[in-house]
């Protein structure tokens, strides 16, 4: 179990009673509009939350004060081994430094307890506030690939769209850090 504690939040698994808070979120049509997912019924959050507690990639961001989920973060690996991080937050939270607060905590989980040396992020290209986060948090905008897919439509089409893919490297950022 991973438990990882910023100034304000506490990144933590996912636990059954965590239901309400990540249903506000994972249900909400601005959420899934630029993901791989749709909006999300009660019972398929259910289902991933029973899926992901007992993953250390997959935590949720509690806020310190109250003890409310309001919103997740995590990182997968790809099929190169290349660790992509990946977040998701309720709007009733947003513009208050949350997701960067928890993002850059996960960043540095990344690089000093689990050791790797480059983090990649990627975004759809219309999704302005995903990819100032991650430029926020010190990463680096690569490239441009198209005709990416991480959903389809009603009728099974994949949709295809734009995105930006973003490099972190622990050397980049520690020389970020100390001229900070």
């Amino acid at each position: 179990m991973i438990l990882i504690e910023t100034d304000r939040l506490l990144l933590r698994n996912y636990q059954v009673s965590d239901l309400d808070d990540i249903l506000q979120y994972f249900s909400d049509e601005e959420v899934s509009k630029y993901e791989d997912f749709y909006p999300m019924s009660e019972e398929q959050v259910r289902s991933m939350i029973t899926e992901w507690k007992d993953m250390d990639n997959r935590l949720v961001a509690e806020l310190k004060s109250s003890q409310a989920v309001i919103g997740s973060v995590g990182y997968w690996i790809d099929e190169e081994g290349h660790y992509c991080i990946d977040y998701d937050f309720n709007p009733k939270f947003c513009k208050k430094g949350y997701a960067t607060e928890a993002g850059n905590a996960l960043v540095l989980y990344l690089f000093e307890t689990v050791g790797v040396n480059a983090i990649y992020g990627d975004c759809d290209v219309r999704n302005e506030s995903s990819w100032k986060l991650l430029e926020r948090m010190g990463f680096q905008r690569i490239r441009q690939l198209d005709n990416q897919s991480y959903k389809n439509d009603e009728n099974g089409n994949p949709i295809f769209i734009r995105t930006f893919l973003y490099e972190l490297n622990k050397s980049a950022r520690k020389s970020v850090s100390s001229e900070g």
